[in-house]
């Protein structure tokens, strides 16, 4: 009985996954290969990865162009990160995907990936400049704080430092700290689902949704934590990203929809203006 129900899962899984977008196969392909990369380099050579491939904010000397792109398909060696990232994602975003097609699904994960960059980027140096200036007014020399390759601060940091100093120094690191995961993008594909299927009233999809939204939301307006800060300003970043890739999509595929009405364009129609003329019906 075990090995049948073992089966039919099995089998349950191989369609789920057989019927995906070919987008969003290839996207979840590159998240788990990446991960399972990163687990060799930690395991075999005790490195983690992402200290070359997160992103730090441009007030860090470890900033590097490159890592804006490849921060979005990278994750932390706990698999609980990429687990739930991933979860999430198969949520929401193949529904997505099916409708504004691969190639566009391909362009807002990317987008949606820079502009939760951007808000983490913005909330980070901001913080920053506040406590350099906080040390400054202590006449603490902000130059004497020194980060190893991993982002820990070494003790010489700490040299003639008073207790107050001290607390700005580990707050100083928190601004430094890096940005990894696809959550910003995952938040772009939730809240085009929720403007997508905002009519399904009963939906449970919906409500999570509605309810991981709010709990964002909410971690980022009262959160204390530089770091944890930045991460729900990435969060938030991903949502807007999405909102203005959709308002774009919108209005390309109105254009696209009176083209069709002059041109008698069945394929612009059909493939484009009508799932979502179908959706707001």
């Amino acid at each position: 009985m075990k090995n049948i129900s073992l089966k039919l899962v099995l089998v349950v899984f191989k369609t789920y996954l057989s019927n995906l977008p070919k987008s969003i196969k290839v996207l979840l392909l590159i998240n788990i290969v990446v991960y399972f990369i990163f687990i060799i380099s930690d395991w075999f050579f005790s490195y983690n990865l992402n200290y070359t491939f997160g992103v730090h904010p441009t007030c860090s000397e470890k900033f590097k162009v490159f890592k804006i792109f490849t921060h979005m398909f990278s994750h932390t060696i706990n698999p609980d990160h990429i687990i739930g990232n991933l979860i999430i994602f198969l949520l929401f975003a193949p529904a997505v995907s099916r409708i504004i097609g691969d190639n566009n699904t391909i362009k807002l994960y990317v987008f949606s990936g820079l502009i939760s960059f951007f808000s983490f980027n913005y909330i980070m140096n901001n913080k920053h400049n506040e406590i350099v200036d906080k040390l400054t007014k202590t006449g603490f020399d902000v130059k004497k704080i020194k980060q190893d390759n991993y982002g820990y601060l070494e003790m010489s940091s700490f040299d003639n430092a008073n207790e107050k100093q001290k607390g700005l120094i580990h707050l100083y690191r928190q601004t430094n700290t890096y940005l990894t995961g696809s959550s910003g993008s995952i938040f772009a594909f939730m809240v085009i689902y929720l403007f997508l299927f905002i009519k399904r009233k009963k939906s449970i999809l919906l409500n999570l949704l509605a309810l991981l939204l709010v709990i964002d939301l909410i971690d980022t307006v009262i959160n204390t934590y530089i770091d944890i800060l930045g991460t729900m300003a990435a969060h938030m970043g991903g949502v807007i990203g999405g909102i203005v890739f959709f308002i774009v999509w919108l209005l390309y595929l109105k254009n696209k929809t009176v083209n069709y009405l002059s041109t008698e364009n069945n394929k612009v129609i059909q493939n484009e203006a009508g799932p979502i003329l179908q959706i707001n019906a």
